[in-house]
């Protein structure tokens, strides 16, 4: 029994809520109306000399007073109209008076009227980054497609130049790309774009950036949980760090949260460098942090240990030598490129010609010899 009464009283609510709706719309409605002509009335009156100046304007103020305790004590609707309408008919009437009621139902007319063909704020804000399940190719193909509208406009290729001379939709395609294929390079153009001129551009960048960051949450989250299940598994381990240490390499975060990222991933390479002396990442991921956060000379201590047993590893090479360049120990600089630089510029450089150019230049080179 007391089951189908339950669903009766929920099955009900609807029609009622229509029905309470309706009632406040008439209501308002009435009081519009009311006010109108009573405004009307003050303002003939006084124009005939009926009335004086001073009694339309205390007539005016209690009709205010009157309308005021209505909106406050009676008007009672949760549904249909909002009371910002209601907030704007006060205000409007006890400032222009029956201009200010008429400029109230043009309001709400034109807000009618507009309201049949908008795409609420929930559905547009939806179509930003729509939820789909894509396959690689189809993700290819639709960046390779994005990317060919974009260069086909005549604008340098760059994200940056992109948000700041390409059209509305070339700047949605290049937020849409940088988030759906997120690097580190990209934060500058990400945050620039949030001074677009375009409200839509700025949602949209800060959108991205949100979901950016609720990607890392979500993966962060994931791997803390197996990393308290298996403290001792290097290999996790790694995936935690590499995850915190990236995340603080985005340039998205404030300089508190990325410092707290980075001694986070810092602790958690020393871990593993305690369970495997001779990680090769860990290390590498360490002495990467320890330059950025000037602690050099650990750094130094650490990557020349590595480099022991890692000769000819380029990324090893580079960053230990980075490390010789702060220290200053110019001199044990120029052996190193003397042994493992030529070895670079030949092979790994080729993809980095700035870096080569550097190294071409401590081993006497010409930039353009090779």
């Amino acid at each position: 029994m007391t089951a189908p009464t339950i669903s009766s009283k929920y099955i009900q609510q609807p029609a009622k809520r229509r029905d309470s709706t309706t009632g406040c719309r008439i209501q308002f409605a009435v009081v519009l109306l009311v006010t109108l002509i009573l405004e009307l009335i003050l303002l003939l009156t006084t124009a005939r000399d009926i009335l004086s100046i001073g009694w339309a304007a205390l007539l005016h103020v209690l009709l205010v007073a009157l309308l005021l305790f209505w909106q406050q004590k009676i008007f009672r609707c949760p549904g249909g109209v909002k009371r910002r309408t209601t907030y704007l008919f006060l205000v409007a009437t006890a400032a222009f008076g029956p201009i200010g009621v008429l400029g109230t139902l043009f309001t709400i007319a034109l807000h009618t009227w507009y309201q049949r063909s908008t795409t609420s704020f929930e559905d547009w804000y939806a179509g930003l980054f729509p939820k789909e399940q894509r396959d690689e190719v189809a993700e290819l193909a639709d960046f390779l497609d994005a990317h060919s509208r974009l260069k086909g406009a005549n604008v340098p290729d760059s994200f940056h130049d992109i948000l700041s001379n390409g059209t509305l939709q070339q700047k949605r395609d290049a937020i849409v790309l940088m988030s759906k294929h997120f690097r580190p390079e990209f934060a500058q153009a990400l945050r620039s774009a949030l001074l677009d001129p375009d409200n839509s551009i700025r949602v949209m960048a800060a959108s991205s950036i949100s979901r950016i960051e609720n990607r890392f949450l979500e993966k962060a989250m994931q791997v803390d949980r197996a990393a308290a299940k298996a403290p001792d598994d290097v290999d996790i381990l790694l995936r935690q760090a590499k995850l915190y240490d990236d995340y603080a390499f985005t340039g998205l975060l404030e300089r508190d949260r990325e410092e707290a990222n980075r001694e986070k991933a810092k602790q958690i390479y020393r871990e593993i460098i305690k369970l495997q002396p001779e990680n090769y990442p860990a290390t590498l991921g360490l002495g990467r942090l320890l330059i950025r956060t000037g602690e050099v000379e650990e750094a130094a201590e650490r990557l020349q240990q590595t480099l022991q047993f890692r000769n000819g590893e380029p990324q090893l090479m580079l960053w230990y030598a980075e490390c010789l360049y702060k220290l200053g120990h110019y001199q044990e600089l120029r052996k190193l490129l003397r042994e493992q630089g030529a070895a670079f510029i030949d092979g790994p450089g080729k993809q980095r010609p700035r870096i080569a150019d550097a190294v071409q230049m401590w081993l006497g080179r010409s930039a353009s010899a090779n």
